[in-house]
């Protein structure tokens, strides 16, 4: 398949083909790839629904609550996709975040994050 380019705005929860006026990072992906971004997109959504609800209940700490943990871990499997089908600009910016534990280790081996096992011929 053929790879496009598409606009991510993670706040909006929007992947569209033209740049729009929110904050946005830029991706090659297949319909496939962007399909998933979007699936990923709409379940962090549901998931910042639930933390709102817990945000109304002034006694509970956010710091020991499942629906805080869920939607935190679920923004960084978003930004580790944009990550992998993104442009270099899109990659700097992420990096510049330090949001992904792995880009900070340089011994993490992981698809899609700059190592290759030619040039680390341990994996």
């Amino acid at each position: 398949m053929d790879k496009q380019r598409y606009y991510v705005s993670v706040s909006a929860s929007m992947v569209g083909t033209e740049p729009s006026l929110t904050d946005q990072l830029t991706i090659f992906a297949t319909e496939e790839e962007r399909n998933h971004l979007l699936a990923l997109l709409n379940r962090e959504q549901k998931a910042t629904e639930k933390t709102y609800i817990r945000a109304q209940i002034p006694y509970k700490s956010a710091d020991h609550d499942k629906a805080t943990n869920r939607y935190n871990e679920g923004m960084v499997d978003i930004y580790r996709y944009i990550y992998q089908v993104g442009t270099i600009e899109t990659k700097r910016h992420i990096e510049y975040m330090d949001i992904l534990q792995e880009l900070r280790t340089p011994d993490y081996h992981h698809q899609g994050y700059g190592h290759s096992e030619s040039n680390n011929p341990g994996l």
